[in-house]
């Protein structure tokens, strides 16, 4: 059967009407069209920035720029207050506020960053304090680094590399490394300071690796960023694309933290890779979140702004370019981060001179079409009149239209809630699949051992019988039930084993949805116990308390006090517990493999 469109009228109201718009337009004089057309030729900011929306939200970001930046004197002020208030005799508790407005400082105004280190420095130095006298040393270090004074930043953390850092200064040791050798082999003059400082770049970067969790977002960062380094000496174009492409693969997908800085960090790295792979569109994108992010993050100091409006220059946006290089430079000097000033002004002279070159070419035609503009004011009068006796039934059409529309969209929205319901079946549909998978295999195989060992038994007793060896065969009997025995608890052992392998997270799900007072506490060496195992095989799809009471070995009604006494204990709604037992694990069964 042929469906049609809901009120189709209003489509054939709107397309007798706008031929006669068009007949309109058309008596307006083509050369004033053209005139405008060459005015706009000289703006493209005002029409080409709309169609990009991630631009247009960074824009906006920055017009709130004064906001974020009151927000943040608004919490220094708030810190150098409580300073003000502690005692002298209160070391710890000014060591905290130092601390603390190092943190807030650090990307925002080095020299008060660099003096809170020397404060902490010394505070700690009095008190005796170790582990913030190298929390301080660090500090001091990452200003200096900041400021430009690579060498004198080295020679603050030159005796932390002889000598040893303590555990909690690790990962600020590694990152401070990783980044000022870097920096150190970027402007480093000869080949063999820079593959010097290249090489203790790589160091600090595999060190990082090794105190973060494989697969977190910091360790899939450093470890892209590492797959980027390695095509520094790749002669070879594709197989450093392919380094590139290793390192995307690395990164992607992205879901944000919420932690301004971490996000501009990884969308920066991922946006480089793209770069490098000559991708710029895709560039242009994850430079721009990563700006945004920097913007919201109440930080001076960054980098993806600039990279993105070299991007915007080099394809002719000329004002966005030197809009955004003339921020950089603003928030650089604010901060005193002198090594990123010197980078801005490697390229802002090109976009300087661009752009004034195109404002006085702009003054020239403006004046000009002025006039054509005037007289084309003249035919519009004309032509207004003309749009003002089409107005109500252009009106009407609109209202015909819009009704259609939201038949549409109600067609539409029932079609999205049954895809949705579709999606939900096919899931439920591919997760019980790998289950079933999962466990047939690795039962027959245990049937199949199972059997052996019962022909074996047989023919045991079929020999004994025949031997006439009464005694030897109750002995034979007795051992097999302690077989027996040994044989279920190996069973439940190797059942607890594939469990934990298709949930690895189980009893810490499980216990989630529990009070914090009534949680399942395992033993030494257990992966699951009687509890854990009722709720495993609900989780599996068993909600039959006579099914999971057989194959546990126990009453119906022992399964059914367990299942109650752990619905008493969740932390929620009770019955909605076993409800939620089903829900742990989808997100990873979604993307898993079947047992081979």
């Amino acid at each position: 059967m042929t469906k049609t469109l809901p009120n189709s009228r209003a489509f054939t109201d709107k397309s007798r009407i706008l031929p006669k718009f068009g007949a309109m337009i058309k008596r307006i004089s083509l050369k004033w069209m053209a005139v405008i057309a060459v005015f706009l030729s000289f703006f493209p900011s005002l029409w080409a920035g709309s169609s990009d929306s991630l631009l247009v939200k960074l824009n906006q970001t920055i017009e709130q720029r004064p906001s974020y930046m009151q927000r943040k004197e608004e919490a220094l002020e708030t810190l150098r207050q409580s300073l003000r208030k502690l005692s002298a005799g209160n070391m710890e508790g000014r060591m905290n506020l130092y601390e603390a407005l190092w943190q807030e400082n650090r990307s925002y105004n080095t020299d008060s960053s660099l003096f809170y280190a020397t404060a902490l420095s010394q505070l700690a130095q009095q008190a005796g304090n170790e582990e913030q006298k190298q929390n301080a040393l660090l500090h001091r270090a990452t200003a200096l680094m900041t400021i430009g004074m690579f060498k004198e930043a080295d020679e603050i953390i030159k005796p932390l590399r002889e000598g040893g850092v303590l555990p909690g200064q690790r990962s600020q040791f590694f990152h401070l490394g990783r980044s000022l050798f870097g920096l150190m082999a970027d402007y480093a003059v000869t080949a063999q300071e820079k593959a010097a400082y290249a090489s203790l770049t790589d160091d600090f970067r595999d060190s990082l690796l090794t105190i973060y969790e494989a697969g977190s977002n910091m360790y899939r960062m450093i470890y892209a960023d590492k797959l980027k380094a390695l095509t520094a000496s790749e002669a070879d174009k594709l197989t450093a694309h392919g380094k590139y492409a290793e390192a995307l693969r690395e990164l992607l997908p992205f879901t944000p933290t919420g932690d301004g800085r971490f996000d501009a960090g990884y969308h920066y790295t991922i946006a480089e890779a793209y770069y490098h792979m000559g991708r710029i569109e895709e560039a242009r994108h994850y430079y721009t979140l990563a700006a945004i992010s920097d913007m919201q993050s109440d930080t001076r100091e960054y980098i993806a702004l600039r990279k993105l409006a070299v991007i915007l220059f080099q394809s002719g946006d000329i004002d966005r370019a030197y809009h955004y290089l003339t921020l950089c430079m603003a928030d650089a000097k604010a901060c005193n981060a002198r090594l990123r000033i010197l980078e801005i002004l490697d390229t802002f002279p090109v976009v300087n001179e661009a752009y004034l070159e195109k404002k006085q070419q702009q003054q020239r035609v403006i004046t000009g079409v002025l006039i054509a503009i005037s007289l084309l004011v003249v035919s519009l009068i004309f032509a207004i009149f003309s749009v003002l006796k089409q107005k109500k039934a252009l009106q009407q059409a609109q209202t015909d239209l819009a009704h259609a529309n939201g038949q549409l969209n109600e067609v539409n929205r029932t079609l999205v809630e049954y895809n949705e319901e579709m999606k939900r079946q096919n899931q439920l549909i591919t997760e019980t699949s790998y289950l079933k998978e999962a466990y047939i295999t690795q039962y027959m195989d245990q049937c199949s051992s199972y059997l052996e060992k019962m022909e074996s038994f047989r023919k045991r007793l079929r020999q004994l019988l025949s031997a006439g060896k009464t005694k030897e065969i109750q002995q034979a009997l007795t051992s097999y039930n302690q077989e027996v025995e040994t044989e279920l608890a190996e069973f439940y052992d190797s059942f607890d084993t594939t469990f934990i392998n298709l949930f690895p997270t189980f009893v810490e799900d499980f216990n989630a949805l529990l009070r914090e007072d009534e949680q399942v506490q395992l033993k030494p060496g257990q992966k699951l116990n009687t509890e854990l195992r009722v709720f495993a095989l609900i989780r599996l799809g068993i909600t039959d308390s006579t099914k999971i009471a057989h194959f546990l070995r126990y009453s119906v009604t022992t399964i059914y006090n367990y299942r109650t006494r752990m619905r008493n204990r969740a932390r929620g709604d009770r019955d909605e517990l076993e409800k939620q037992v089903m829900e742990i694990g989808k997100k990873a069964l979604k993307g898993a493999n079947p047992p081979q």
